[in-house]
């Protein structure tokens, strides 16, 4: 689940909650270009952490395929749980 990145004018510092027609509703600077650019951002740094993901969980298949059930959920938890921590730390 995306966890969005504030966005703030790059004039007035407001938060950028309702973007209606390429403008800050605070100051009316256009922030169209602006908004764009860290939605890309953002993009980006979603597939970077999906694809990070993805090569954690197949090594972590690899390195637990011959454990137990139980000490194979705990390490998919621990895991999984870092990967929320990077991500939310990346984004906030």
């Amino acid at each position: 689940m995306p966890l969005r990145t504030k966005i703030e004018c790059p004039e007035c510092e407001a938060d950028l909650v309702v973007k209606r027609g390429g403008v800050c509703p605070n100051c009316g600077a256009k922030i169209t270009e602006h908004v764009a650019r860290i939605q890309k951002r953002e993009r980006r740094i979603e597939q970077v952490v999906a694809i990070i993901a993805t090569a954690l969980v197949l090594g972590l298949f690899l390195a637990t395929s011959g454990v137990s059930l139980l000490e194979g959920i705990a390490v998919y938890a621990g895991v999984g749980a870092a990967m929320y921590y990077i991500a939310r730390r990346t984004f906030v």
